[in-house]
């Protein structure tokens, strides 16, 4: 499947099937994995040759500009077939919590509740719409046909305190699982889910592009366009090398940059009916 050159990535059995996590809450089958690496070995090829430039100046490199024609940073949102990858106008994410999948009953309440909030935060942000079946809840099914997506506990052994999808992912993979070390993490829970559901509606993660430390995770941005210059307290930026936020806040310059995918907030507009 890959090379034995690299390294192990960490795997993950989830409903029989098994995933492989990168960048700490993204997880990829075996197909997708196997892309991923060939990203990575690309894009360290890429830095090589621009330290040889820097060095000797003899080289070839790229010009570092997206497709959008921006700098190599900012709020990075996700390219397919050269079109950034949004929901339809008009979707409403409608979502559960799955009550029988959690432990404990209060486990289950503070994810509602947070997911309120967390949602609450993205439709003040931008034009995306949730909606809580909340009847969907005490389903047995562990995707109800009446949500988009389900939100359920799934202990990881602690591979990743909560993880989720991209707009873009096969309807099987739409679900936002819960680890239990959400439960008990020094991290906002209400931001940890902000940051998920950031994934969910379409942005990749803001420390991997250049000029976050080195210290951070440094993935590919194939398939990736920026929306904004690079914003350290992002929602979507790891808290790394003394930057980024336990608090994992919608920042103004996510602001801006989700309102380039989906326009302002529907709370902006006084609608009327025909």
């Amino acid at each position: 499947m890959t090379d034995s050159s690299e390294v192990r990535r960490p795997e993950i059995v989830i409903d029989g099937q098994v995933f492989y996590r990168v960048e700490g809450d993204l997880l990829l089958d075996a197909d997708e994995l196997d892309v991923y690496i060939e990203a990575q070995k690309a894009l360290r090829a890429q830095r090589e040759a621009a330290r040889l430039l820097a060095q000797t100046g003899v080289g070839t490199i790229g010009s570092g500009i997206s497709p959008l024609g921006q700098p190599s940073s900012g709020l990075l949102g996700i390219m397919q077939d050269g079109r950034i990858v949004r929901w339809e106008p008009g979707t409403v994410l409608k979502y559960c919590v799955l009550r029988k999948t959690f432990p404990k009953r209060e486990w289950y309440e503070s994810v509602v509740e947070n997911m309120r909030r967390a949602t609450d935060d993205w439709s003040a942000t931008c034009g995306v719409q949730f909606e809580h079946v909340e009847t969907a809840d005490e389903s047995d099914a562990l995707r109800p046909p009446e949500v988009v997506f389900p939100v359920r506990h799934l202990d990881s052994g602690g591979q990743f305190i909560a993880a989720a999808f991209f707009p873009n992912d096969p309807e099987n993979r739409r679900r936002v699982f819960i680890d239990p070390s959400y439960q008990t993490t020094s991290f906002d829970r209400v931001g940890v889910l902000r940051h998920e559901l950031g994934h969910a509606i379409g942005f990749r993660h803001e420390h991997i592009r250049s000029g976050a430390p080195a210290v951070c995770p440094d993935e590919s941005t194939a398939g990736t366009v920026d929306l904004t210059q690079y914003d350290p307290q992002s929602v979507m930026h790891y808290f790394c090398g003394g930057l980024g936020s336990r608090e994992l806040a919608i920042s103004e310059i996510d602001r801006v940059g989700a309102q380039k995918v989906y326009g302002p907030p529907l709370t902006g507009f006084s609608l009327l009916a025909a």
